[in-house]
């Protein structure tokens, strides 16, 4: 179905027209339906952008898009929106436009097409609100969920009060697009982090998003891979606090990962191995190494880790105790914070 949209939404928009509409290449396949444009004469009886929602919503639905409405909110957004400028799902609303231009039904039958392929709708827009930031967002890289703002509110709450004149150092494993590091940057002017991501596209984009939000002078990236016996150039010799939100889904939950993660994102940043442990253990190895006596590592993890997690601590080189587990705030057990003796 994906392939027939910009025609198909073409009819939907440009078929309110009075007065004639030619569209080229009528003739859609399914490795063209993308360059697909449309051109129109003047007009004087234009669907309002309430009906364009109306119709994109029910495409969307059709093809069984998740949430088709707030999706066809955000695209509509993004047609009307500035390029470069961040949207959110309510702007179409706030737009002093009345209909859409041939142009911008253009664009809406091309954005409409992607989220028809089940491409998420933060890689369609290209930036996304995360906590108290705005980032971008690129494929493959992981997309920074909302449970994760919870994340940032628990390092921030587990820190010390600021002293002037003095700067905590934080380490982070598997940065992704920066969201983490960089809304809890952003909250505290005496914090410094250290990034450490295997992926060069993603520690690319958390430098992006450092550089966009003026924090990249407090942003110490470095490329690797955290794993037993393995020393990485940049990393230093002890941190304040330790924090990740790494790969935990267990490798038998993959295959039921919706499309839009299957198909688009970096499937590392979600394979944790048979029981979701596979990164989590040589964090905390790593840890061990750099935190003090005392120190704390708060990990994002699968709901079933704060139950088997606490049998592997005894295995580690330095001795962990599990402080607390917080829920995220669909109930589940989200968080674990651990505390190094």
């Amino acid at each position: 179905m994906s392939f027939l949209m910009p025609r198909a939404l073409g009819r939907l928009v440009l078929g309110h027209l009075r007065h004639r509409v030619v569209i080229s290449d009528q003739t859609i396949s399914s490795t063209s339906s993308s360059t697909q444009t449309f051109s129109c004469s003047t007009t004087s009886t234009q669907p309002s952008l309430v009906e364009v929602l109306s119709q994109v919503t029910a495409q969307l639905s059709a093809a069984s898009v998740p949430e088709p409405e707030l999706s066809a909110k955000y695209l509509l957004s993004c047609t009307l929106s500035q390029p470069q400028t961040p949207v959110l799902a309510g702007d179409w609303a706030r737009s002093p436009a009345t209909h859409l231009t041939p142009e911008q039904v253009t664009t809406l039958a091309r954005l409409v097409q992607c989220r028809l392929a089940r491409m998420p709708v933060q890689y369609i827009l290209g930036n996304w609100d995360f906590h108290n930031i705005t980032i971008q967002v690129r494929p493959p890289v992981f997309i920074p969920r909302p449970e994760t703002e919870q994340l940032v509110e628990l390092v921030l709450s587990s820190l010390p009060p600021p002293v002037p004149g003095k700067h905590l150092h934080l380490l982070e494993v598997g940065p992704g697009s920066g969201a983490v590091s960089l809304a809890i940057l952003s909250a505290r002017q005496d914090l410094q982090v250290t990034c450490v991501e295997r992926s060069m596209t993603a520690l690319q984009l958390t430098k992006d998003n450092a550089t966009m939000l003026g924090l990249e002078d407090r942003v110490t990236l470095v490329q690797g891979k955290v794993e037993a016996g393995t020393q990485l150039e940049g990393v230093g010799e002890e941190y304040d606090l330790v924090f990740s939100n790494p790969p935990y889904i267990l490798r038998k939950d993959l295959m039921v990962l919706a499309p839009e993660i299957s198909l688009y994102e970096d499937l590392r940043a979600l394979d944790g191995g048979a029981e979701g442990l596979d990164v989590i253990l040589p964090i905390l190895e790593m840890a061990g190494e750099k935190l003090p006596s005392g120190g704390l590592v708060i990990l994002e993890v699968d709901p079933c880790h704060p139950h088997i997690l606490p049998t592997k601590l005894d295995s580690l080189a330095t001795s962990f105790v599990v402080d607390r587990v917080v829920e995220d705030f669909m109930g589940k057990e989200r968080f674990m914070v651990l505390r190094k003796i």
